[in-house]
């Protein structure tokens, strides 16, 4: 089985020194957190690989999402992967800075899946409106190295700021943000996916909270 990536807007891989699929019975589909929308599309693609291929069986993996993705799935760690386009532009040009200390060589895209939308939200009672608002509170930037810990660090930069600019940086996935969020002990979550999110919809129902202005 080639090995695939989805990424946001979600290109497909393919690992150019992987076997045939007819010689594949066992295909790992790599995702991200569980409250994420990565591991629920994974679920569905891979009931549909099991479903349609014959003598295949799938496992869906959460990950970190997609810097660990595209590492893994260059070690021949799985088959199918989701990740976000600019991670996967980093990764095939090797770029330390963003957690690949080579250059991943055997990915291939073979498509997109959807558009995916840097998503900032505070607790209402946080003050925080703007990105300068940010400066001193506590903000969630993501899993360290993952896609959406980059786009956080990419989203301060272009507004003068950095993680040295804030209050707290948390390294944390989208649900682990949104609950230590409902009890009060961070003030913002910056989250990478597709409208409609599961953790922030369990986050909107719980608490009043402000979406943040990005310019």
């Amino acid at each position: 089985m080639k090995r695939t990536i989805f990424g946001a807007a979600a290109a497909l891989v393919l690992a150019a020194s992987a076997p045939c699929a007819q010689a594949q019975s066992f295909i790992n589909v790599l995702t991200g957190g569980t409250s994420g929308v990565y591991y629920p599309l994974g679920v569905a693609i891979g009931k549909i690989y099991g479903d349609k291929i014959p003598n295949v069986k799938t496992q869906v993996q959460a990950t970190k999402a997609s810097v660990e993705n595209l590492i893994l799935l260059q070690q021949g760690r799985g088959e199918l992967a989701f990740t976000l386009g600019d991670s996967l532009k980093a990764a095939w040009n090797g770029e330390e800075e963003a957690g690949f200390k080579t250059k991943l060589d055997k990915l291939r895209t073979i498509g997109a899946i959807y558009p995916n939308y840097i998503q900032i939200v505070a607790t209402a009672d946080s003050g925080i409106k703007t990105l300068a608002d940010l400066k001193g509170k506590s903000l969630s930037v993501g899993a360290p190295k993952s896609g959406t810990e980059l786009n956080s660090r990419a989203i301060l930069a272009a507004a003068g700021m950095s993680y040295k600019d804030l209050g707290k940086v948390e390294y944390l996935p989208f649900a682990e943000s949104v609950d230590l969020m409902k009890n009060r002990q961070l003030a913002a979550t910056l989250q990478s996916a597709g409208l409609g999110v599961a953790s922030l919809k369990d986050l909107s129902t719980s608490s009043p909270i402000t979406v943040v202005s990005v310019p």
